[in-house]
């Protein structure tokens, strides 16, 4: 059983791979970074504590992030580079003999983590999504944190996603994402 976690500086992530890790799941870490070489530094240390011997992987971001910025509705934002992020997490499972993709995500733990938003990027991979901290209470996942020792690496600071919007769409339509993404696609 063989997965794709992908791994962020924060909190959750991590503990979702602990999880999968403890169920016997081989993983390969995703990252995709923005630039902050602090963050970066944390996803290496967090990747190691995880499993010494997993493959990780750190996509730079900014430019996909950018061209949503710049082509499509901010409130978008997030559902579309997280779209983005399922697409390439498949692609590489395609590349390493992954089944599935685990994320972090936790129901309405986030404006972006509703019912309709994970539909919409559920909606573009044909990987299971596995999420394993989705009914999860915030406070028992940095239990976990703590327990595992990432919680201390996942609170050092480091700059966060400078892309979110003010706004970001809570119930996104696949019609309404489908329809911007197409702007993506567009001629400058």
């Amino acid at each position: 059983m063989k997965g794709v976690l992908l791994l962020s500086d924060g909190i959750d992530s991590p503990v979702a791979g602990r999880m999968m890790l403890e169920l016997g799941m081989e993983l390969v870490l995703l990252n995709f970074s923005q630039g902050d070489r602090r963050a970066t530094a944390k996803v290496k240390k967090l990747a190691k504590m995880l499993d010494k011997d997993a493959r990780l992987v750190v996509m730079d971001h900014v430019k996909v992030q950018e061209r949503i910025r710049a082509r499509c509705r901010a409130r978008y934002q997030c559902v579309l580079c997280k779209r983005d992020m399922y697409r390439t997490a498949e692609k590489l499972a395609g590349e390493v003999g992954a089944r599935y993709i685990v994320t972090g995500e936790n129901l309405g733990q986030v404006a972006s983590q509703t019912p309709e938003n994970l539909f919409a990027l559920d909606s573009v991979v044909k990987k299971t999504v596995l999420r394993p901290l989705l009914g999860l209470d915030k406070n028992d996942i940095i239990a976990v944190a703590r327990k595992t020792g990432t919680y201390d690496i996942s609170t050092e600071k480091s700059a966060g996603c400078m892309f979110v919007p003010k706004s970001p769409v809570t119930k996104a339509r696949l019609d309404k994402v489908l329809s911007e993404e197409r702007r993506l696609d567009e001629q400058a």
